[in-house]
């Protein structure tokens, strides 16, 4: 699989760019050159190489590159690409032909840098699309993979405190139903801050049950108020079984502690089992669609005693992408137990996500629209009835993967959040926005 993409990207990829970089010259050799590459003759490209050193010394040092990959010799094709390269730095071909070597050579690392540069200075649609399917499956083959990002964090209501200007409870020492003035405070409503993540993941042996991964994953959230500081750590565990003829499984393991205001928040175990269906139309077997289902169950313990064990189940179906947009239906349905009155609830979800593909440009858009019904088991003791909350949310992603350096993208993401409830108290608008840049390999 490594062998046969690595040759795709050299013949189709790598000429294309050669061809396009040198100079239209008529000389008998030049274009000796160029054809001796095309028909695989990569010895007497290598001879008209060195008669062009002097007069062309760029296209000279690309041949003589392109020829050292396909001969196998690679220090010396490495040597030629770093000549290219300092004659020429703001090029994508000279990078991508010393990733190749340094694939090759053993150092996959150093390729993905340059390949992360050429994605940086490519302008060719089609050769962005190589370097990239070439930069996720030298990824794929690592055994310690690092992701990571940063952003401004604004946020117009930053515990999701409700807008309404007075609550309705019952007063606990008369029973009768009272009406009490609200307002938060500002530093409760709004602020701004700086979000962080990082994660790392490691390939664990193969078993006869399947491929094992392990990561670890961090990520906090920065106020200029501590007391809304917040961050979270997991570990996972992934044991990927054998593809079966239509379907892929997963099981998932997981711990997360989270932390608000540097005391414990809450200590979540979880367990996963997910499936990937992958369903092929009988009268176009090009025309894919994708369908996910999972059941879950959590153990979730707080040192305020309110613990919870949590089922839930989710399914997802993906339809064929078209030459214009892409669509997706999620439904879900989770159960919390718990022995506290305000934790225990029951909830529906539904949600569809759209994504156009935009022929003309780079940027990539996801739209989500989602609607959730939860009703509370047990009567909280001051409040006139059960809770029943209505949420409506939808969630923008916009990124454009041209704009990079090293495989840091800029995305911006916004989500509107209304919430509706039968108590005052519960019902909030909120308007949540981040900016920052992405680890996209």
């Amino acid at each position: 699989m490594t062998f046969s993409i690595l040759r795709r990207f050299c013949v189709v990829t790598t000429f294309a760019a050669v061809c396009c970089v040198l100079s239209s010259a008529v000389l008998a050799d030049l274009t000796t050159a160029r054809i001796a590459l095309q028909t695989r003759q990569f010895e007497l490209a290598l001879d008209q190489a060195k008669d062009l050193a002097k007069t062309y010394p760029f296209d000279s040092a690309m041949i003589a590159a392109r020829a050292h990959v396909e001969l196998g010799q690679l220090h010396q094709a490495l040597r030629a690409a770093k000549r290219a390269q300092a004659l020429e730095p703001k090029l994508a071909a000279p990078r991508i032909l010393r990733a190749i070597a340094l694939h090759r050579l053993g150092k996959p690392r150093s390729a993905m840098f340059h390949l992360r540069r050429a994605l940086d200075l490519s302008t060719d649609r089609n050769e962005r699309i190589t370097v990239t399917r070439l930069l996720r499956q030298i990824q794929a083959g690592l055994t310690v993979k690092i992701s990571g990002g940063f952003g401004v964090a604004p946020s117009s209501n930053i515990n999701k405190i409700s807008y309404s200007t007075t609550h309705t409870s019952i007063n606990p020492l008369t029973g009768r139903l009272q009406t009490i003035p609200w307002t938060a405070s500002e530093p409760q409503r709004s602020g701004s801050g700086l979000r962080l993540w990082s994660g790392l993941s490691y390939s664990l042996p193969q078993t006869r049950l399947g491929a094992q991964l392990a990561s670890f994953n961090l990520s906090t959230d920065i106020y200029g108020e501590p007391r809304f500081n917040r961050s979270s750590l997991s570990l996972n565990h992934r044991l990927t079984l054998p593809p079966a003829a239509q379907h892929q499984t997963t099981l998932t393991q997981a711990f997360t502690a989270i932390h608000q205001f540097n005391a414990l928040e809450s200590r979540i175990f979880s367990s996963t089992w997910s499936r990937r269906y992958v369903l092929r139309d009988p009268q176009n077997p090009r025309q894919t669609a994708l369908r996910d289902w999972s059941l879950g169950a959590d153990i979730i313990t707080r040192p305020d005693g309110k613990d919870s064990r949590v089922l839930k189940t989710n399914l997802r179906h993906y339809w064929p992408a078209s030459s214009s947009h892409q669509f997706n239906l999620g439904l879900g349905y989770t159960n919390r137990f718990s022995d506290a009155v305000d934790v225990g609830n029951q909830e529906l979800k539904m949600d569809i996500g759209w994504r156009p593909i935009f022929q003309s440009s780079p940027y990539i858009l996801n739209v989500n629209l989602s609607l959730s019904l939860a009703k509370w088991k047990e009567l909280e003791i001051t409040f006139p009835e059960k809770r029943r909350v209505r949420d409506r949310k939808i969630s923008l992603n916009l990124s454009n993967p041209n704009l990079s350096y090293l495989g840091l993208t800029p995305s911006v993401q916004y989500s509107f959040l209304d919430r509706d409830a039968n108590i005052e108290m519960f019902r909030i608008r909120s308007h949540d926005m981040f900016i920052g840049l992405t680890n996209a390999f």
